[in-house]
């Protein structure tokens, strides 16, 4: 479905749906944009795999709404525990079985995104600071964030947020980013074992290609989806913030898929104890958060492996700095920020090899870059 997106014609149906009036109540316009939201899906996907993912999130609303409204006792806390496993559940199958379940639903958006939606709407429920069920259903079911990001919350469809003036600075970005990512993509290696005994720069060149590909790819989606909920006015999270000019690796997550990075730290990072119990702790914390998280991309091993390596650094960062032992700042001086930028963005570049390949090509990769 992310086809649609920079269609001239959705963003035709979502001004027109922005012009609802929401003066006295926000839920004509809500409706508005559950029903096309709904009605897309279903000519996109068709009646299967539609009706199975609106389940799904009728099934996270209903839940949320019973505990938003729930007296507070064990039988709360057990449908919410239960609720949450539920939709972890979910995700686990999904990821498990991901390739025959999309055959199955054909064309059937992403349960990952929809999964963290889920648990987040819970959690806002669970506190008793979800709007109602018009928002939750949007949180649920708004269209253009079901294939991509950014991870939206149920706070982001409470009330009108209106920011006219960043649409068209969102498309532009937007369209830019993704013609960046078509660009790039053309010196990607896709096939390593055929393409194996190149000279050693084209893989080099490749990693980097490889590097703005996924960004401007992703990011220049995130910009076009931001601008669709401008136009209907409620203004979504924001998801990139020029990750690769960050001076570490805590600084790449806080400037990268922003959406991913807060629900991390907010639904899994602080409840496992956050670096509230020593140094030691938060570094188990570190890894077992990014585990998890290169887990949600998919089950495969290099996925794993991507998190775990993010994980390792930003534990190095941490051990560093609780040793208050920053060599680079001493040694470069007013050169500080640019090489650290270039260091950063040498170790995303190494990452991104193994999100993209299989551990089997990645060190085949590897060796070809290094002439091995």
């Amino acid at each position: 479905m992310l086809e649609f997106i920079p269609l001239p014609g959705l963003w035709l149906l979502f001004l027109l749906l922005g012009l609802i009036p929401a003066r006295r109540s926000l839920l004509p316009r809500q409706i508005g944009i559950l029903l096309a939201s709904v009605g897309i899906l279903f000519a996109a996907t068709g009646l299967q795999t539609a009706a199975f993912y609106v389940t799904l999130g009728l099934v996270a609303v209903v839940a949320g709404e019973w505990l938003q409204r729930a007296r507070e006792g064990m039988l709360r806390r057990t449908v919410f525990v239960l609720s949450i496993a539920g939709m972890v559940g979910v995700l686990v199958v999904y990821l498990a079985f991901r390739t025959y379940i999309q055959k199955y639903f054909v064309g059937l958006p992403s349960l990952s995104y929809l999964s963290f939606r889920a648990i987040a709407l819970l959690a806002s429920s669970r506190a008793r600071s979800a709007p109602g069920p018009a928002a939750g259903l949007l949180q649920m079911l708004f269209m253009p964030a079901m294939m991509t990001g950014p991870i939206t919350r149920v706070e982001n469809f409470m009330a009108e947020q209106r920011d006219d003036g960043r649409i068209l600075r969102r498309m532009a970005a937007g369209f830019a980013m993704l013609i960046g990512g078509r660009l790039a993509n053309r010196y990607v290696l896709d096939r390593i074992a055929e393409t194996a005994g190149l000279a050693p720069w084209r893989y080099w060149l490749g990693a980097v290609a490889n590097s703005f590909d996924l960004y401007w790819t992703f990011a220049g989606f995130s910009q076009l989806i931001l601008g669709l909920g401008l136009l209907v006015g409620f203004r979504l999270p924001d998801n990139f913030n020029n990750p690769y000019i960050a001076t570490s690796i805590g600084d790449f997550w806080r400037r990268w898929h922003i959406s991913l990075s807060f629900w991390i730290r907010d639904y899994l990072y602080i409840p496992l104890g956050g670096s509230r119990k020593g140094t030691a702790r938060k570094c188990l914390n570190l890894m077992i958060a990014m585990g998890i998280c290169g887990a949600w991309h998919g089950l495969e091993a290099h996925y794993v492996l991507w998190g775990l390596y993010h994980g390792a650094l930003l534990s190095i960062e941490s051990l560093l700095s609780a040793a208050g032992w920053h060599p680079m700042t001493r040694l470069l001086g007013p050169l500080y920020r640019p090489v650290k930028a270039a260091f950063v963005f040498g170790l995303a570049i190494f990452g991104w090899l193994l999100f993209r390949y299989s551990i089997p090509d990645c060190v085949v990769y590897l060796k070809e870059m290094l002439a091995l």
